[in-house]
């Protein structure tokens, strides 16, 4: 943990150390910066976002540049350059995958370290524009990577040496949800037992945590229990694009074998269309020439066509643009309409909220599931929470907060800002 004093073997008084938070999320990062007074304060990470608080945990590789642009200017970069270069996103997916060796962009090997540590450096050269050199950093980790320990362990010396190739030697992790609840907690007048729940873009995670009680330093005893699931929003977008809009790629459509038989629509195609980093993957050889004889022999070749389109032109984000819009509309709205047009494909697909509640039923109750759990690991019941903290951009959907008011009552339901309360908590947790 990294809530007790971290540098005591250091020589402060010649080299006072400085310390940091930093949320490196699947789709948004933050960083806040641990004050004297025990208070913590966001640091700028984009000049050019709406938020220059929120970095999105983008890297573009630009031909012309010969070099990685990150965040909003990734994105500006691709659109210049007639996308083409490479796009690339949710990197944190890939951290407990230890198949992925390294992966050739444009004329050189990357590994997953050499990647991620691009997006560290962004962090780096933030924190030296304030004149600041020796920096103790604390970085969140998810409660669970990955199911299995083993593949826990090959995520945490991965983002530890993407952190080191940036130059950030003095690195520990904290678990988001603590570092949420230790935001939470500067807003408290009297100790409480809260549940505090992450709702991010590639996992849910929960803790059971003791707050308000003034302790400093170690804090260990005050948590109650810890769990995790792969379930966030990227899992939603999934959702949206294979039950909604991968039948206008193919989906649900049939072709003709070579041996004359009518075959489903390969699945392995549908499932690569869930995600659109995804996407470019079908680029290779023998799926060009699966799709020749799927729009040559299938029951719709237009469609077909609009999926050579969007593999070839490059287009999958942007299209997931338009997804996650429609997703965030129905936050608020009761209905929206998700409008892609581009080289030939023009889709146009509405979807109401109770459309989209039905679709991710199935990954609520996991979410559902991991609470229950968390609060049986912490022998707590539901009348013994105070309140309920939520963060994430995932925690601002219909569905997900409803599911707390119903097990907590409305009352209960407490939140800050959504993408950059981890940071502020995991500079909280740095502190001495």
């Amino acid at each position: 943990m990294a809530l007790a004093s971290c540098a005591s073997a250091r020589t402060e008084d010649c080299f006072p150390v400085e310390r940091f938070g930093l949320d490196f999320g699947t789709s948004n990062s933050s960083l806040a910066h641990a004050r004297a007074d025990g208070t913590a304060v966001l640091c700028a990470l984009d000049a050019v976002a709406l938020n220059p608080a929120v970095l999105r945990s983008l890297l573009y590789y630009s031909p012309e540049q010969r070099g990685f642009v990150t965040g909003q200017s990734a994105i500006a970069e691709y659109l210049a350059e007639d996308m083409r270069g490479t796009l690339m996103q949710s990197l944190k997916t890939f951290l407990a995958d230890d198949s992925f060796g390294e992966t050739w962009v444009h004329d050189r090997p990357y590994t997953l370290e050499d990647l991620l540590a691009i997006i560290f450096r962004r962090v780096r050269a933030a924190i030296r524009s304030q004149g600041i050199d020796e920096i103790l950093l604390v970085i969140g980790r998810p409660a669970v990577f990955v199911d299995r320990p083993a593949k826990e362990e090959v995520a945490r010396r991965r983002m530890t040496r993407a952190a080191r190739i940036a130059g950030f030697f003095d690195v520990q992790f904290e678990y988001e949800p603590i570092a949420a609840g230790l935001a939470y907690e500067a807003s408290l007048a009297s100790p409480e037992t809260a549940l505090i729940a992450d709702l991010g873009g590639g996992t849910s995670d929960f803790t059971v945590m003791r707050l308000g009680t003034r302790a400093r330093g170690d804090r260990r005893g005050d948590i109650l229990a810890t769990a995790g699931v792969q379930v966030g929003g990227d899992t939603f977008d999934t959702r949206i694009m294979v039950g909604r809009l991968a039948r206008h790629f193919g989906a649900g459509t049939t072709y003709r074998s070579m041996e004359g038989k009518d075959l489903p629509f390969p699945s392995h195609l549908v499932g690569q269309l869930g995600r659109w980093h995804q996407v470019a993957f079908l680029r290779d050889r023998r799926t060009r020439d699966l799709l020749a004889r799927l729009a040559a022999t299938g029951s719709d070749p237009d469609a077909v066509e609009r999926l050579r389109t969007l593999v070839e032109g490059n287009l999958a984000f942007f299209l997931f643009e338009e997804i996650e819009r429609a997703k965030a509309r129905l936050s608020s709205e009761e209905e929206a309409t998700i409008r892609f047009a581009h080289e030939g494909i023009a889709v146009e697909e509405h979807i109401t909220r109770a459309d989209f509640d039905a679709l991710i039923a199935p990954d609520v109750r996991r979410i559902e599931a991991c609470m229950r759990t968390v609060l049986d690991a912490a022998r707590v019941r539901e009348p013994d929470v105070g309140s309920v903290f939520l963060t994430g951009g995932s925690a601002q959907i219909p569905a997900l907060r409803g599911l707390f008011a119903r097990a907590f009552g409305e009352d209960r339901l407490r939140s800050q800002d959504y993408l950059t309360t981890v940071a502020c908590g995991l500079a909280l947790a740095a502190q001495p």
